[in-house]
């Protein structure tokens, strides 16, 4: 059996199965920027960064991705100039505006992901301890101090992975009555120091 491999980067024949993990993985979130799910996948398909992204695959199968942040976009980008390239100019504002509340913000130092996601198939099979050692390994090259996520309440699974891999809780924050808009009531951010 082949091993998982993790590079940084995805082929274009590959941006389809990438949008369809994103999109499985965080739809209910994003889905209220969206007049329905099919308009919101060509949104993600189209703002895929390929740059900003680890992909886990065996041979040729995508198995997961790891997407992270940088000073002008994540591993999605869904601001306004990507939206307007498949959206209106209403369904942009629509989208942005819905989006904002969801939006991660770089940090000095620390690499910021956005969107760890494992295809269902593949769960237990060391895949998202894979792309967390690659984001890992790329953090410290680039000089970062440490790695920081978000977690949300209603997926106490990728949380038990941040923990055991040393993850530790720093902040965190409710929804309070947009909890039902978006599908998850509260969050926690969460951090791996990588250069001690």
């Amino acid at each position: 059996m082949e091993t998982v491999k993790v590079g940084l980067g995805f082929v274009s024949s590959e941006r389809g199965r990438i949008a369809a993990l994103y999109w499985e993985a965080f739809g209910r979130k994003l889905r209220p920027g969206f007049t329905n799910e099919a308009i919101g996948q060509a949104a993600v398909k189209s703002g895929l960064r390929a740059d900003r992204m680890f992909v886990a695959r065996r041979g040729a199968t995508v198995l997961g991705i790891c997407g992270f942040c940088d000073i002008d976009a994540g591993a999605v980008d869904l601001t306004w100039s990507s939206l307007r390239q498949t959206l209106s100019i209403s369904a942009s504002l629509r989208a942005g505006i819905s989006l904002i509340a969801l939006a991660r913000v770089p940090r000095a130092e620390s690499l910021v992901l956005d969107g760890l996601c494992v295809d269902s198939a593949a769960r237990g099979l060391g895949v998202g301890t894979a792309l967390l050692n690659a984001a890992t390994n790329y953090a410290l090259q680039d000089g970062n101090r440490s790695i920081r996520l978000s977690v949300i309440d209603n997926n106490p699974r990728a949380r038990a992975l941040y923990e055991r891999l040393g993850f530790t809780s720093v902040d965190g924050g409710s929804l309070g009555l947009l909890s039902a808009v978006y599908g998850f009531a509260s969050y926690t951010t969460m951090e791996l120091e990588v250069n001690k």
